[in-house]
């Protein structure tokens, strides 16, 4: 299984605000732009998650689970495509330059080369995107919780 990770690192947001945004799966369209709509089927906080999502581009729609539940440390899911599986690693370490986020993208089974070639490869194109669009919503999220009218 070849993974590849991408991170970015910023001292404007905090981990439970990316947090929240990740692990929210009913609102995952409304940062990723990849994703027609995702939607959780069985929610068990700390526990395994089911959950359902339609990738805009491709058109299809999978199941997934979520596999590694950490609070503000780790999210890892996994969704299943025939004959193989995509796994999505979130990883937030606090550091001297401020919260790094990183993103590790892997599939594997025995057509995991064609999931690559028609799926992957586009998911980690538009990873660095993804990273850019989580910073800037964890940052507004931040700041709308201290608007008060």
């Amino acid at each position: 299984m070849k993974s590849q990770a991408v991170y970015v690192t910023s001292n404007l947001i905090g981990k439970k605000d990316v947090w929240e945004l990740i692990t929210n799966i009913d609102h995952w369209s409304e940062w990723d732009f990849n994703i027609e709509y995702s939607e959780c089927i069985k929610n068990k906080t700390g526990q395994v998650s089911l959950f359902k999502v339609k990738h805009r581009i491709f058109f299809m729609t999978g199941r997934g689970i979520v596999e590694e539940f950490r609070p503000y440390e780790r999210f890892t899911l996994r969704i299943g495509l025939a004959g193989a599986r995509l796994y999505r690693k979130y990883v937030m370490e606090d550091t001297k330059e401020g919260l790094k986020v990183t993103i590790i993208t892997s599939v594997s089974g025995f057509l995991a080369w064609l999931w690559n070639f028609l799926v992957v490869k586009r998911i980690l194109r538009d990873t660095p995107e993804d990273l850019t669009i989580i910073v800037e919503q964890a940052k507004k999220n931040r700041h709308e919780k201290y608007i008060t009218f």
